[in-house]
């Protein structure tokens, strides 16, 4: 997962929580199917919203602190995990 997107090593922690959070919601053939997430919460995974890890991202700027109106909404970024079900991503230099 490090190698593929040219991470650094101090990514390592993060991207074994990745690993785990994409195990929990995918399918396990002694589970019929199922995912350990689906039984534990009674709720499917739709698993459209799973990205690459180290993939490009764009992370949202508050409205409260962005410049104005017409500068960007977003600062590029690499996603590096979810958290409480939503990616989260750290900022790029480039």
């Amino acid at each position: 997962m490090l190698h593929d997107p040219k991470l650094p090593k101090s990514f390592w922690v993060d991207a074994m929580q990745t690993a785990a959070y994409i195990t929990a919601r995918s399918p396990a053939s002694g589970l019929h199917g199922k995912t350990p997430y689906e039984i534990l919460f009674k709720r499917r995974v739709d698993p459209t919203l799973f990205r690459p890890f180290g993939c490009q991202a764009y992370a949202l700027i508050p409205k409260d602190k962005r410049q104005g109106k017409f500068y960007s909404k977003g600062r590029k970024a690499i996603m590096i995990g979810y958290t409480h079900g939503k990616m989260e991503s750290k900022p790029t230099n480039s």
